[in-house]
């Protein structure tokens, strides 16, 4: 019960499915200069009112984006763009920008129209950062765009697959809930063992005290 209580509190600092620590991200770097928490994006993509074809880069930029690394660009899909599943690749927006900044996001070098997925909310021209989240976003262009010619389509992932990569090459970003789950399954692990390894000890002291205090009774010798 201490061990789950224990893994539980550390899941709330590291800022799973907590409020206040997604507010306390979205108002920037503790320092200048220091990275954000990656927000991860994925979705639809429509050009000139029809899905888009496979490798069409898109892209995201604003003022502190990193950009032309994994995870920014990405090869669209047929259709889209990211997945839901966090194994498959998604559109990452890191960097040093404050959270919520104004995203713009292009599909084949040209400026897209942005709306949530689900929504009913007019389509707009931006979408504001915010650390650590993941956000279905759907993107639309009036223009047709044609894939990349260096694209090449990957297959599903296998057990001997290798991992797929981005526009530049290198492999993709883990998604956010991964590393956010491994290291909880990291830290949950190393208090278990303190813990068991404390037991451990306190189970043989208590053996030698009960040792000795045979040996002190009378007629024990």
């Amino acid at each position: 019960m201490t061990i789950l209580l224990i893994g539980c509190l550390l899941l709330l600092f590291t800022g799973m499915g907590v409020p206040g620590m997604a507010d306390e991200a979205a108002a920037g770097p503790a320092f200048p200069g220091q990275p954000q928490i990656p927000h991860s994006f994925y979705g639809t993509i429509e050009a000139a009112g029809n899905p888009v074809p496979a490798g069409v880069p898109v892209e995201v930029r604003a003022e502190g984006v990193s950009f032309g690394i994994p995870g920014n660009p990405i090869y669209s899909h047929a259709g889209g763009y990211g997945s839901q599943d966090p194994f498959r690749p998604r559109l990452e927006v890191q960097g040093t920008l404050p959270g919520g900044t104004s995203l713009t996001f292009y599909v084949g070098g040209v400026e897209a129209e942005v709306q949530p997925g689900g929504s009913t909310d007019p389509w707009s021209t931006t979408y504001r950062f915010s650390p650590g989240s993941v956000t279905e976003l759907n993107l639309r262009v009036a223009a047709m765009v044609t894939p990349d010619p260096a694209y090449q389509e990957t297959r599903e992932p296998t057990a001997h697959s290798t991992p797929a990569t981005g526009p530049r090459g290198g492999p993709v970003n883990p998604s956010t809930e991964m590393m956010f789950g491994l290291i909880a399954i990291l830290v949950i692990l190393g208090i278990l063992a303190f813990y068991l390894g404390k037991r451990a000890k306190r189970s043989q002291k208590e053996s030698a005290q009960e040792s000795a205090d045979e040996k002190d009774r009378p007629g024990s010798e």
